[in-house]
């Protein structure tokens, strides 16, 4: 089994004053626990996450939190491994993200379904229940 993360959850689960703290802790303290299988997160999701917690928090030490999280280079997440996504999946990505332009779905959320299904990962995890919805459901 394996799992990627949205950005919704790690920032809740670093974010004290975020509502959905005590859920995200809960949920991530799973991940750890491996229910889920390995872990992963996307370059996309990173880059997102940073750009959330400067322009939300402002916040030199959630910065430094995210960054210790993450595998950069050892993440505290145990064996959180980090993916490329690359050029390759920007045209299957954009088609995703045209699609469900009416879902309102941001360009990392469109990546994320891409992921799933390019690098045949099982689960979300996320918050965002308008994108689990267009998650499709394994057979």
């Amino acid at each position: 089994m394996t799992v990627l993360l949205d950005t919704g959850v790690v920032f809740a689960f670093l974010n004290a004053d975020d509502e959905r703290h005590a859920t995200a802790v809960e949920l991530v303290s799973r991940i750890a626990r491996r229910e889920f299988g390995q872990p992963f997160v996307t370059d996309h999701v990173i880059d997102e996450l940073f750009v959330l917690v400067r322009v939300r928090t402002r916040s030199a030490a959630l910065e430094e939190s995210l960054r210790r999280f993450l595998p950069l280079p050892s993440p505290a997440l145990r064996d959180l491994k980090a993916v490329s996504l690359g050029t390759s999946v920007l045209e299957p990505t954009w088609e995703v993200f045209r699609r469900y332009r009416d879902q309102h779905l941001s360009f990392t959320d469109a990546s994320l379904i891409v992921s799933l299904r390019e690098l045949r990962i099982d689960r979300l995890a996320t918050f965002d229940r308008r994108l689990a919805r267009l998650i499709p459901r394994a057979e």
